[in-house]
C-alpha cells in the first residue's frame, strides 16, 4: 500500500514544487529624468531608460512626447525616434544636446544648443 501512496503523493507535490522555482533574473532598469534648456526658449524633458544593455529615451517638447532608442555614434549618445513618421534625432554629449529632424542630407536642426539644468 505504501508503494502506491508514494507515487500518488509525488504526482500531487511535483506541480506545486515546479511553481516555486525561482524566476530568472530580470535585467536592472535605470531611470533618469533631466531638463534641457534650448535655444529659442524651448525646453526638453528627457527621461532616459536603461534596461540591461539597451538604452531608450522619452522626450517631451512642444507638447509632444516621443520615444527614442539609442543608435551607434562616434561621439556622445545618439537617439533615433522609434516612429519612422517622426524622424527626430536627439544627440547628447556631456551636459549639452541638440535635436534634428530628418535623415541624411535632409536633416534639419531643430535645437542647436540645449544645456542640461
Amino acid at each position: 500500500m505504501l508503494r502506491l501512496i508514494t507515487p500518488i503523493a509525488l504526482s500531487f507535490a511535483l506541480p506545486v514544487l515546479a511553481d516555486t522555482a525561482p524566476e530568472p533574473a530580470q535585467p536592472a532598469t535605470d531611470l533618469l529624468t533631466q531638463t534641457y534648456h534650448c535655444d529659442r526658449g524651448a525646453q526638453v524633458l528627457a527621461t532616459y531608460i536603461n534596461i540591461g544593455a539597451d538604452s531608450f529615451a522619452v522626450l517631451g517638447f512642444e507638447g509632444r512626447q516621443i520615444g527614442f532608442s539609442i543608435a551607434q555614434s562616434a561621439s556622445g549618445a545618439r537617439y533615433l525616434s522609434v516612429d519612422p513618421a517622426l524622424p527626430f534625432v536627439w544627440w547628447t554629449k556631456g551636459d549639452t544636446a541638440m535635436m534634428l529632424y530628418g535623415s541624411g542630407d535632409d536633416e534639419a536642426m531643430i535645437y542647436a544648443e540645449c544645456v542640461l539644468r
